[in-house]
């Protein structure tokens, strides 16, 4: 090649490594126009097609460069990753290999080949090229990375780990390695490490979208809705094409109840091209937690018809399906999941509530041990292990506790913060901070035990604070709104965020309303943010937790002991709750059995899954003993003709016919007031007696049957009894309870009379006295503040 010709090559390296690419691509094209062998030209061209788009005519060129001169590694380099580049992989690794064996040691083409071997989706060949580039001298930071995101995509995270941790080491600066380290620590759950990392990228790197998709990710794992919804937006505002952050966008503003904003996010995201059935599934999800079941059903099951194998759609159709009454629709769906994929954890969740439902309760409980198998940090199988055994016969109080003690200490212990509260005032007659976590504040037995009561709290001595865990409001939301100092609605804050919120608001006694039930936030009060936390109402039982100073009972010498619990029991006066807001539906005046002219009628109008193997028993032993009687049930899904059946076939192994049977499914407020009034006599369920319907059923003038048992869940009938002058209802023992239903239904004179004036009775008593439930709240809390209060007794 002429001297000249060896300029122009020069001048046109030049020009395109100074991206003038018009200039460089007249300059090689003057190259092979004087000489048609000149490979050098040829490779120019072809890396100026590349550099400007047009792939085809690089192909070209650099095949003919690879043409006239096969030995030069370089060449076969850059063609293999154009072949890449355009979706031709094999032969992309093919040209990639033929140049390694020309340059073994060369490490951009080691690098290129794992590139290739990646885009081939062959993980493990390119690790073992990877491998071979860090044993090089001089291997950078970027190198590691590479070989990381290797292993953790074939699930070799801890050798990942140590390969990012050695790219840190090498070049801490290097933003790759903070952002790589920061995914695998949130795959493997190490949120406290994902916050350092990204400490690293803000540093390094603020304004990077994927910084930013991180740092949203890292809230939606904590459940910092609206801080992740505040990331995404920010990282879409780097980079508005990205249908990823426009997805999780959508998925932040659902979970934090941002119903509209939701919803044209997700309709921005399919228009970048996110799968429908996804949309669907979370919009599903949106309006399952909005409690508009109606639209999620429809939602989801348009998802699960686009993609039949999207099981988490599937999965949140189980929790609609039952929601809405659809029994059987719920296990079928929950069996299909498992079939797919047995370890899937959320469906097996399901069907053990799906037995729940059923008062199937050891085969609930059967899912929920399965579950902990899998998971043993999973928080729901601890709570729905503890509601299915509280229902449970062949579950003792001790049993109760070492499941509570185990949810303790595999889940809560570790949250605990060290905070003495040396900073809060310990003036023991000062105005105390009173804080409510709760996700039931809206039509829901739970608010309609405290609502009355808020109104007549003395505000000289006492100021409210209630946490809203939940996006459902009504109006009894805005009447417990318009009765405290203070609202905070916080779902859409992590439990580290709610805690820190708690301890800022300086709340002296916070008192935990959800227990074990749905919408709970344990893992926040956990982190222990006030100096005295109680637990009430939501689940009549402990809550195992040590940091859970005390909780509230009725008056009861037996559950005083405390074997039960390991709170400490506090006894409230007279009772263990006032509820007030009841509907004034009608009494109808007489024995329904007279007045209706039907056969003597038993009733427990509790959901179902109150209903014990033992309740069972004793029950159909009672409907045995008195010829012709019925019993009304209430199952959720009661119109579901398969949970029929399988209610019939429980009492029909005991010899009672299934026609003595009137079960019944969800019904509205009127109608289920209105059943009492077919009822002559209720049968209080164990071990889980009713707490909401045992007020009920006396409102309605009907008295009921209890035999206490050892716990606060079953001994929730008897304090309702006494304080309306029935005490002789409740029975000690299960043949007592037999033997007082059949009497007072072979003696109805004796029935009348326990029944005349119940309603009178029951507003005069201490039941329905919402100052005198206040009264005995201040005093409560004032015992547990001044004992607080008191200097630690050290030696003398």
């Amino acid at each position: 090649m002429s001297d000249k010709l060896k300029r122009t090559l020069e001048k046109g390296r030049k020009a395109f490594n100074q991206r003038n690419y018009e200039a460089a691509g007249r300059l090689f094209e003057e190259v092979v126009t004087a000489r048609a062998d000149a490979h050098e030209g040829w490779f120019g061209l072809g890396e100026v097609a590349m550099a400007i788009g047009q792939m085809d005519t690089a192909v070209q060129f650099l095949e003919h460069a690879v043409q006239l001169q096969p030995d030069v590694a370089r060449y076969q380099q850059r063609l293999g990753e154009l072949y890449g580049r355009i979706g031709l992989h094999k032969e992309g690794v093919a040209v990639l290999l033929q140049a390694r064996r020309r340059a073994p040691k060369d490490v951009g083409i080691m690098c290129s080949l794992s590139g290739a071997y990646v885009a081939a989706g062959e993980w493990h060949q390119a690790k073992v090229v990877l491998q071979e580039v860090v044993a090089q001298p001089g291997a950078r930071s970027a190198h590691y990375c590479l070989l990381g995101l290797a292993a953790q995509q074939l699930g070799e995270l801890e050798e990942a780990m140590a390969a990012f941790r050695k790219a840190s080491v090498l070049e801490p600066r290097y933003p790759d390695v903070w952002l790589s380290l920061g995914h695998l620590y949130l795959q493997k759950g190490m949120l406290d490490e994902v916050e350092k990392c990204l400490k690293k990228l803000f540093d390094l790197v603020p304004q990077l979208a994927t910084t930013l998709n991180l740092a949203g990710d890292l809230a939606l794992r904590r459940c910092n809705f609206k801080e992740a919804a505040n990331f995404f937006r920010a990282g879409l505002s780097k980079t508005a094409d990205s249908a990823e952050l426009q997805a999780k966008l959508g998925l932040a503003l659902v979970q934090s109840g941002d119903a509209l904003e939701a919803v044209e996010a997700m309709e921005r995201a399919h228009a970048m091209g996110v799968a429908e059935d996804w949309i669907l599934e979370h919009l599903g999800l949106m309006f399952t937690t909005k409690g508009q079941l109606d639209v999620a059903q429809e939602n989801l099951e348009m998802a699960v018809a686009r993609q039949p194998d999207n099981l988490n759609a599937w999965n949140t159709l189980i929790v609609v399906y039952t929601k809405q009454g659809e029994s059987d629709k719920a296990r079928q769906v929950a069996e299909t999941i498992l079939a797919k994929n047995p370890l899937h954890i959320n469906a097996r969740l399901n069907l053990g509530s799906w037995y729940s439902d059923q008062a199937r309760s050891e085969e609930a409980l059967r899912e929920f041990r399965r579950v902990l198998e899998i998971d043993p940090e999973r928080l729901i199988a601890y709570t729905n292990s503890l509601w299915a055994m509280v229902h449970s016969t062949e579950s003792s109080s001790a049993d109760i506790v070492e499941v509570a003690k185990a949810f303790d200490r595999n889940l809560c212990q570790r949250h605990r913060r060290q905070d003495d509260f040396a900073d809060r005032d310990r003036n023991p007659g000062r105005r105390l901070r009173i804080g409510w976590l709760t996700s039931d504040m809206r039509n829901h037995p739970v608010a309609a035990f405290v609502v009355p009561f808020l109104e007549y709290l003395d505000r000289q001595q006492v100021e409210s604070t209630i946490y809203y865990n939940a996006m459902a409001t009504d109006s009894v939301t805005d009447m417990a709104r318009a009765r405290v100092e203070r609202w905070r609605d916080v779902i859409a804050l992590g439990d580290d965020s709610l805690a820190d919120l708690i301890r800022a608001d300086e709340v002296d006694i916070l008192v935990d309303l959800n227990g074990n039930t749905e919408g709970n936030r344990l893992l926040a009060m956990a982190r222990k943010p006030a100096p005295i936390q109680v637990t009430w109402l939501g689940f009549p039982g402990t809550s195992g937790m040590s940091v859970m100073d005390y909780i509230f009972i009725p008056p009861d010498p037996v559950l005083e002991q405390g074997a039960w619990c390991t709170e400490t029991p506090w006894p409230l006066p007279d009772c263990y709750g006032v509820r007030t807001m009841i509907p004034d539906v009608a009494i109808q005046p007489g024995l329904p059995c007279e007045r209706l002219q039907r056969p003597f009628t038993f009733a427990c109008l509790n959901n179902f899954r109150k209903v014990s193997q033992g309740a069972i028993r004793l029950w159909s032993r009672i409907l045995q003993r008195v010829p012709e009687s019925r019993l009304i049930l209430v199952a959720r899904g009661g119109r579901d003709g398969t949970l029929i059946r399988y209610i019939e076939s429980q009492f029909e192994q005991y010899g009672i016919a299934p026609e003595r049977l009137d079960i019944r499914g969800i019904m509205s407020t009127q109608v289920y007031f209105d059943s009492y009034n077919e009822a002559d006599l209720c049968l209080d369920p164990f071990p889980f007696n009713g707490g909401t319907t045992g007020y009920d059923s006396i409102w309605m003038g009907v008295p009921f049957i209890t035999w206490p048992g050892d716990m606060l869940v079953s001994r929730m009938g008897k304090p309702i009894l006494e304080n309306v002058g029935l005490g002789e209802l409740v029975a000690d023992s299960e043949a007592a309870y037999e033997d007082l239903a059949v009497a007072l239904a072979g003696d109805r004179e004796r029935l009348k009379s326990l029944r005349a004036g119940l309603r009178q009775r029951m507003l005069a008593s201490p039941l329905m006295d919402a100052p005198r439930m206040a009264g005995g709240l201040e005093q409560a809390f004032r015992s547990m503040w001044q004992r607080w209060c008191q200097p630690p007794v050290g030696p003398a």
